[in-house]
């Protein structure tokens, strides 16, 4: 840069050697400014696809939360009908909003049984599924793992 105090001027090719580093601080500058905006958008958009990632997984889980249940361990005298060979199975509930996941071994082994031991024991098991018994016995199949074992 020339000095307003200076009488001197300057000569032909050290005017055009300022102007060259000038221009070179120039270009670094504006090359360092477009690396900090490419880093800011990709920033942006892995923030914007972390956020969206979020809420449609929060979404898919309320989904499958209010319409679909996973029902697992499912013992041999149960399985009748479909449910031949069915290890475990994913099926749309005839409610919203109920429990997502039925381990049906558990509700065979519950402790709070009935002294009603002359009923077999897949009724005893619907009874003790009570309003929840309709994924057991009318279900609507999404995803069924079949048994390795039959």
């Amino acid at each position: 840069m020339i000095e307003s105090g200076s009488l001197e001027t300057l000569g032909r090719k050290e005017y055009k050697r300022q102007l060259n580093k000038k221009r070179q601080r120039r270009r670094k500058q504006r090359r360092a400014r477009m690396r900090r905006i490419r880093a800011l958008r990709a920033v942006r958009s892995l923030r914007f696809w972390t956020r969206a990632i979020t809420w449609l997984a929060i979404g898919l889980s309320v989904a499958f939360w209010s319409r679909f249940a996973f029902v697992y361990n499912i013992p041999s005298f149960a399985q009748i009908g479909s449910l031949q060979g069915v290890e475990s199975y994913v099926t749309v509930k005839p409610w919203w909003f109920g429990p997502p996941v039925f381990d049906i071994e558990s509700y065979v082994e519950s402790e709070n049984l009935p002294e009603q031991t002359n009923l077999s024991p897949y009724p005893l098991l619907l009874m003790q599924l009570g309003r929840y018994q309709a994924v057991l016995t009318h279900p609507h199949f999404v995803w069924v793992a079949l048994d390795q074992h039959s």
